[in-house]
């Protein structure tokens, strides 16, 4: 009984609907247009990609988010004495690289090729209003003596390089893993500083025969400010084409460069890798919506009325994303579906 009365409800409301639309139809023909265009141009002058990625991928009400919030404010970077390595805790901005020797190869003995490669990163530039600024600028500083953090794997590679340009053989220069005494007296862990570690065998102190790969990572400050934020992401984006070009110098090893905006820039690249398949799934919604309206006799098929329901989902989904925008919406490649769920539902229907 409920189900007759509402059905009844329904079908003579759309009739009237209908009877409503057909007898205005310049209205219903220019103000959908004309809304649709204003809510394009919004769409267009708002389209802001959200840049906080954690945002997007976790809950409000994340714990990881929580804890990582609590690490930051109690495990500072720039506060405390040595420096923190966790997947707890990850730096506001920085730079990292990891440099791979070949099969069988000794990172180690290549000691002098990987300090030039870290003197360049020092030594590189980035230009903001006229003014050159280097990493010495931009670093998280110790609190101690005010100098740059860095990895103390660094340290190891001078001992290394003196020790050959001195005629010494690099095994009197004693490194051990996970933790090593540096040449000021200062026992360090390098344990994810230097990887694919080999031990000398029956070594009491964990001495290293050979090892395959050296992380070094370099932290940024951004101290809080919008402007000192935006030389980081230059000085990140700088790093990564520094990197490239150096694996293009040394051949002999491979370099892999990360940054702390690497996995926001994989993040949104999916729209631009999508781009191909959405025109191709366009193009087959088209031609279903065309087939599925078509008929053995001319007089009764109605093709275009597939194409313009095609046509009249794309702009209310224009339309719709420009409301989204007005209202403060931020986009992300995760909505690129919903237009398709949309024509999905409408050719099933």
């Amino acid at each position: 009984m409920l189900r007759q009365v509402i059905h009844r409800g329904l079908q003579s409301f759309f009739y009237k609907l209908g009877l409503f639309v057909s007898r205005h139809p310049v209205f219903f023909l220019t103000v959908p247009a004309v809304l649709t265009i204003i809510f394009g141009f919004s769409l267009l002058n708002r389209f802001q990609p959200d840049t906080d990625l954690e945002s997007l991928v976790a809950p409000s009400h994340s714990l990881a988010k929580i804890e990582r919030s609590l690490a930051s404010s109690l495990f500072s970077l720039d506060q405390s004495k040595s420096q923190l390595y966790s997947d707890l805790h990850t730096p506001g901005r920085y730079g990292r690289v990891i440099l791979l020797s070949k099969p069988g190869g000794n990172i180690l003995h290549q000691a002098d090729v990987i300090l030039q490669i870290h003197r360049a990163v020092l030594e590189m530039k980035v230009n903001y209003k006229g003014y050159n600024y280097t990493f010495s600028h931009l670093c998280v500083l110790r609190n101690q003596d005010k100098k740059c953090v860095l990895d103390d794997i660094i340290s190891v590679l001078e001992d290394l390089r003196q020790a050959a340009l001195s005629n010494k053989t690099t095994a009197r220069v004693q490194v051990s893993y996970p933790n090593t005494k540096l040449k000021d007296g200062r026992s360090s862990f390098i344990g994810h500083q230097l990887g694919g570690v080999m031990e000398v065998p029956n070594s009491k102190d964990q001495r290293v025969k050979s090892a395959r790969a050296i992380q070094i990572t370099y932290y940024l400050q951004t101290y809080g400010s919008v402007t000192q934020d935006l030389i980081g992401e230059k000085w990140e984006s700088e790093f990564c084409k520094l990197m490239h070009k150096m694996q293009l110098d040394h051949q002999d090893l491979q370099l892999y460069s990360l940054a702390s905006f690497s996995l926001w820039k994989d993040f949104h690249q999916t729209s631009l890798l999508a781009r191909g398949k959405i025109l191709v799934s366009l193009m087959l919604i088209l031609l279903t919506a065309t087939l599925s309206s078509s008929m053995k006799d001319c007089l009764r098929s109605k093709p275009f009325l597939g194409l313009l329901g095609v046509l009249t989902i794309c702009i209310s989904s224009v339309t719709a994303a420009g409301i989204f925008f007005i209202t403060d919406g931020k986009y992300n490649s995760t909505l690129l579906g919903i237009p398709f769920f949309a024509m999905g539902n409408y050719l099933s229907s």
